[in-house]
């Protein structure tokens, strides 16, 4: 029913149980958002998503509180033997020696993943007195010393110090089965370990097999590898496995008031797509230009600009695209933390593949499809940080092809002035707009009055010019603003007539 339907859907509200999958996808012709009201897109297709310029959204933060409350639920039920208790004094019994258990006081508390869920969970261990340690390779330090956690770098190192291990991770390849037989084996003798966050991320049998040697002294998981569990086979549901495991089924989120908070966030920012609107939230952008600062912007409509130049001036298949970012403007922590993209690019770079690609394929590709794009045609990217002296910032784009190289160097003036600054180490200065008439000439007397002569007989009207020179070269690069484009024939004289090694227009009066 649904690929019967979903050729004409703008946006999609969807929950885990629904795959978007390829098939899904490719009669999705009018889909511009999917906004999952929940935290995991597992079942998402995101790359081909963004190959077709769908943006996917969740609701992250929606429920964080919840989440972290069943994690502490979770590991209070645990160490304290609850439910075990429970079921004991229904069935008539008062054996409380059989259920002596731990205080959380001073005990040290591993959480694998310190986001947002993670944090919460710290702020609530700190409370109880614990020592909170952290494995996480994404964070700053300073973000776990605010909240009081020691951060680690050596996972199972980590593991083999800790009282009660809990999980906050998100479901990525890098991910998928950290907890298996050889990070188990780390664990302190006794350990307890709480996994409330994707199913995947633990090798069940693994985690049986520590719980029965004595490994691990309990588990506690709201999630499994495979939804509903299929108890009678399931490692953790064995006979033997009852007084060591509390069992819960996926209710992380499962509070009134996340219920409420996740759909109110899903479908805030799926309407924010579709009206223009800031959004937030989007797990398949490489970063969201919205919430750049202008001097960003001013830059990412520069790279991309460079790019298309570029790639308009190259006659041969790409092979590199490297960026050179210099100055305090590219410093922002503004690329991807989107685990699931198989790139990390800077926000300057994405533009700059946008740029050089459209010349192929089109103004149509987006910020979503072009890395993948550039993945798939094999084009190496290459990325360099560095001071710039002559301007506070300033970038330097090269794009390499089988045989030729072209180069730009170009800054945004404190006015807001997108300016390029050389081409091919000739020193030019223009600002990138309108349409643009490039040559490569002999350093000629005469040569510039040809050119002016027969654009003025093709009706064509020069706005502004520069030309750079190179010591000994004996050639120059020049650069004319032109009103309208050239027609075909007068391109031709101009090769022919004006003594030029090259000549490109590039149309850059569309909306940039």
């Amino acid at each position: 029913e649904l690929l019967d339907i979903i050729g004409d859907v703008d946006a999609l509200v969807t929950r885990s149980g629904t795959p978007l999958d390829g098939d899904i996808l490719s009669k999705a012709g009018k889909l511009k958002v999917v906004a999952r009201a929940g935290v995991g897109v597992d079942n998402i297709d995101l790359l081909e998503a963004s190959r077709k310029g769908v943006i996917i959204i969740n609701a992250p933060t929606g429920n964080t509180l919840s989440a972290a409350d069943h994690t502490m639920a979770l590991m209070l039920s645990l160490i304290r033997k609850i439910p075990q208790a429970f079921n004991s004094i229904q069935g008539g019994e008062w054996k409380r020696s059989n259920f002596v258990g731990y205080q959380l006081k001073g005990k040290k508390l591993l959480i694998i993943g310190l986001g947002r869920i993670g944090s919460e969970v710290a702020r609530r261990a700190r409370s109880f007195g614990m020592e909170v340690m952290a494995y996480d390779p994404y964070i700053q330090p300073n973000r776990a010393e605010a909240l009081g956690a020691e951060l680690l770098v050596d996972l199972e190192g980590a593991m083999a110090r800790a009282d009660v291990i809990t999980l906050h991770v998100p479901m990525t390849d890098e991910t998928r089965g950290m907890i298996c037989k050889k990070t188990l084996k780390a664990c302190k003798k006794g350990s307890f370990l709480i996994n409330c966050a994707r199913g995947g991320l633990v090798d069940e049998d693994a985690c049986a097999h520590a719980l029965r040697e004595g490994r691990l002294a309990g588990a506690a998981f709201d999630v499994y590898s495979s939804e509903p569990p299929v108890t009678v086979s399931h490692p953790l549901f064995a006979e033997d496995m009852r007084s060591r495991v509390v069992l819960t089924p996926h209710l992380g989120a499962n509070t009134y008031e996340a219920q409420s908070s996740v759909a109110n966030i899903a479908v805030r920012n799926l309407c924010g797509v579709l009206e223009g609107q800031p959004y937030e939230h989007a797990v398949n952008l490489p970063f969201l230009e919205h919430s750049l600062e202008q001097g960003e912007k001013e830059f990412l409509s520069l790279a991309r600009k460079i790019a298309y130049i570029a790639g308009n001036m190259l006659d041969q298949p790409v092979k590199k695209l490297k960026v050179v970012m210099r100055g305090p403007v590219f410093r922002g922590d503004n690329r991807s933390v989107c685990f699931e993209l198989p790139y990390k690019y800077s926000p300057f770079s994405i533009a700059s593949l946008k740029g050089l690609l459209e010349v192929y394929h089109g103004k149509e590709l987006t910020y979503m499809s072009a890395p993948l794009m550039a993945m798939e045609r094999g084009l190496e990217v290459e990325e360099i940080m560095g001071e710039s002296r002559t301007y506070e910032n300033l970038l330097e784009i090269v794009v390499e092809g089988e045989k030729q190289n072209v180069s730009f160097r170009a800054t945004v003036t404190e006015e807001g002035k997108k300016r390029i600054l050389s081409i091919n180490d000739y020193p030019v200065d223009f600002v990138p707009e309108s349409v643009l008439l490039l040559f490569h000439n002999h350093d000629r007397p005469g040569v510039i009055g040809k050119i002016g002569t027969l654009l003025g007989a093709a009706g064509v009207n020069i706005a502004n010019f520069t030309l750079g020179r190179k010591e000994g070269s004996g050639l120059a690069l020049g650069v004319m603003q032109i009103d309208s484009d050239i027609p075909g024939e007068a391109m031709e004289k101009l090769v022919e007539d004006a003594d030029l090694v090259w000549l490109k227009m590039i149309d850059l009066r569309e909306e940039w």
